[in-house]
């Protein structure tokens, strides 16, 4: 699942709350683009969900205290 997919959820449950946005470095990222947007940073210009640190950060600790629920698709059932 995209997190541009699961972050809807985790709102709507509760799981997560949206941040603001950074402040605009001066000097950007080599990774930072300008014509992306992170809804979980409200809006914020430079990346999307799918590039998003601390959405993905937040996501893991929520599968490593079982909130979510995670497959391993290389277990044999």
């Amino acid at each position: 699942m995209k997190y541009v997919e699961l972050l809807p959820t985790l709102l709507k449950e509760n799981l997560v709350q949206t941040r603001p946005p950074s402040l605009i470095p001066k000097k950007f990222p080599a990774r930072w683009r300008p014509d992306l947007f992170c809804a979980f940073h409200q809006g914020a210009q430079g990346h999307d969900e799918e590039h998003c640190f601390s959405l993905k950060i937040k996501v893991q600790k929520l599968i490593d205290v079982d909130v979510l629920p995670f497959k391993n698709l290389n277990q044999s059932v």
